[in-house]
């Protein structure tokens, strides 16, 4: 009897030891991918880094203000060019209809949920000697897809050709 006994505790102690395991390699993994998720609207996981997501050249796909209204169509003639760099800060360079409208370095902010953007060139001026800086909050960031919160309350999404 009591052999029969050390067996069914021998086998609901193992059970619960395996149990225990699962649970804590499942929050370990979990706790190890908390940090890919870093943008509200992802991507969940990504093995390029923020630069290789962010370069390349981008066009408007919607554009709304901060009262929720769609003005995509004010937005239309719009793309964007990113560079990274290795060495350092990348370029950032907006075109309205073919022509250069503003142009600056970009870098994360710490945590990477923030772009800070210094311009030398905005809004048609060269603004070198008092460089503009913005600052926006990245909502998406992937390969294809780009989306931030400039900070006029304006919510941008752009494609990347």
């Amino acid at each position: 009897m009591y052999a029969n006994l050390h067996q069914i505790v021998s086998f609901q102690f193992k059970k619960a030891l395996a149990i225990t395991a699962k649970a804590l390699i499942f929050s370990f993994v979990l706790f190890s991918f908390s940090s890919c998720f870093q943008y509200p609207e992802g991507p969940v996981f990504t093995l390029q880094t923020r630069d290789e997501r962010l370069s390349g050249n981008w066009f408007i796909d919607q554009v709304t203000d901060a009262n929720g209204n769609d003005i995509t169509a004010s937005y239309q003639y719009w793309t964007l060019n990113v560079v990274a760099s290795k060495e350092g800060l990348g370029t950032f360079s907006y075109f309205n209809n073919g022509t250069l409208y503003s142009y600056g370095t970009y870098d994360f902010a710490d945590f990477g949920d923030q772009l800070i953007i210094a311009f030398t060139e905005y809004q048609n001026e060269n603004v070198s000697a008092d460089a503009v800086q913005k600052f926006l909050d990245v909502l998406r960031l992937t390969d294809q897809h780009f989306y931030y919160i400039d900070d006029q309350g304006i919510e941008f999404h752009w494609e990347k050709y």
